[in-house]
C-alpha cells in the first residue's frame, strides 16, 4: 500500500493535469481498473456490528409482530460485498435479494429453523428505516455547515411524493434546515413516512439526520458523502451482535495523502498510461498497458499470500514413526 503523494509527480507527467480534482478522480478509475480484475487482499475486511431491529415491526400484522425474530443491519458505506455472516458467532447461510420469492424459500413469513441472512440490496439511504411517520431535523458538527444542503426525496404521510417550490419552480424533494446549534424542522415541514434519494453537499464536518423528537437516530452523514447508499442485511435470527467479512468498496481519493490499497507502485503508473490512452480513444494500446498493470499486481499480491494457502493440508502419521508400538496395543 502506498500513497497518492508517493506517485502524485508521475502521474502528474502521465496524465498532463494541473488540476488536482480531475488528477484524483483519475487515480480512482485507475484503482477500480486494476481491482476489478482481481482478489485483492486490501479490499477484504472483517467487521463486528450491533444490530437494529427490522423495519418489519411496522409491517406486519399486529398479532405477527412479537414473534418476529428479524434484525436489520445497516452496513457503514466502504463495504461493497458481504462475503460471510456470523450471527451471534453463529456460522449462517447466506441468500440473496430475490430469496423470498423462490419456491423453496421462506417468503414474507418469518418463522425459519436455519441460521441464515439475506442480502437486502444497496439502495438504503439512511441507517433506518422511518416508521412512524415524523418531521425530521438535522444536527451539525459544525457551524461552518450553516445552510449547507441536505434534501431527501421520499414521501409524506399520506402517499405524495415530497416536493418543495424554489425560484418559482416545483421540484422534487423536501430540503432540511441546516443550522448549526439548532434542530427545529419548518414550520410547513411535512410529515415524512419513507426515504428513498438523500443530497448532501459536501462539508466540514458531518451531519445527522434524526426524529423530530430526536428518539430515532436515522443517518450520520461524514463530511465526503453527497449520495449516500447503504447496502443492508437482514437476519433471520435476533441477535444483538453479528460478525461480517467483506469486500470493501473501491475507494475516492481527495489528497495527496489518501492510500492507495494496491502493492505494485509500478503497476499502478501502467494502470494510469491505460487511462491516458482511454482517454485519447488508442484502445488497443491501453488493452496493452491495463494488462501488464494488472499483472504486476496481481504479481506483487501473490508475494504476500500466506504460506498456508498455497500449501495443502500436511499429516504426521506418528503411528509408522514408534518404535514400540505395544503402547498402542497394536502388538
Amino acid at each position: 500500500m502506498f500513497r497518492v503523494d508517493d506517485i502524485y509527480d508521475e502521474a502528474k507527467k502521465l496524465s498532463g493535469f494541473c488540476d488536482d480534482t480531475k488528477l484524483f478522480r483519475w487515480v480512482g478509475d485507475c484503482v477500480s481498473m486494476v481491482a476489478n480484475k482481481g482478489d485483492f487482499e486490501g479490499w477484504k475486511g472483517w467487521l463486528d456490528i450491533c444490530t437494529a431491529g427490522c423495519s418489519c415491526t411496522g409491517t406486519l400484522p399486529c398479532n405477527q409482530r412479537e414473534r418476529c425474530g428479524r434484525r436489520c443491519v445497516t452496513l457503514p458505506r466502504e463495504i461493497e460485498t458481504v462475503l460471510a455472516v456470523n450471527i451471534g458467532g453463529r456460522p449462517s447461510l447466506g441468500f440473496g435479494t430475490l430469496f423470498n420469492f423462490h419456491l423453496n424459500g421462506p417468503g414474507d413469513g418469518c418463522s425459519s429453523c436455519n441460521w441464515s441472512w439475506q442480502d437486502q440490496g444497496d439502495w438504503h439511504t439512511t441507517h433506518r428505516d422511518i416508521i412512524t411517520p415524523t418531521k425530521v431535523v438535522a444536527f451539525l458538527q459544525t457551524a461552518e455547515d450553516n445552510g449547507k444542503e441536505l434534501t431527501i426525496e421520499g414521501y409524506d404521510s399520506a402517499g405524495n411524493v415530497l416536493r418543495r417550490q424554489e425560484n418559482g419552480e416545483w421540484i422534487n424533494g423536501y430540503r432540511v434546515p441546516t443550522i448549526y446549534g439548532v434542530a427545529m424542522p419548518d414550520t410547513t415541514a411535512p410529515l415524512i413516512a419513507r426515504i428513498t434519494k438523500v443530497f448532501k453537499a459536501r462539508t466540514a464536518g458531518s451531519i445527522r439526520l434524526a426524529s423530530r423528537d430526536n428518539t430515532v437516530q436515522l443517518a450520520n452523514y461524514e463530511p465526503d458523502e453527497t449520495l449516500p447508499q447503504y447496502r443492508r442485511i437482514k437476519l433471520n435470527r435476533a441477535s444483538n451482535w453479528v460478525r461480517i467479512a467483506y469486500m470493501k468498496s473501491n475507494p475516492t481519493f481527495h489528497s495527496r495523502y489518501d492510500h492507495i490499497p494496491l502493492r505494485s507502485r509500478l503497476g499502478f503508473l501502467l494502470a494510469m498510461q491505460a487511462r491516458k490512452h482511454y482517454s485519447d480513444l488508442q484502445i488497443g494500446e491501453a488493452h496493452a498497458y491495463e494488462a501488464d498493470a494488472v499483472r504486476m499486481e496481481v504479481e506483487a499480491q501473490l508475494k504476500a499470500e500466506p504460506i498456508t494457502t498455497l500449501s495443502p493440508v500436511q499429516i504426521v502419521d506418528r503411528m509408522s514413526s514408534l518404535r514400540d508400538q505395544d503402547d498402542f496395543g497394536i502388538v
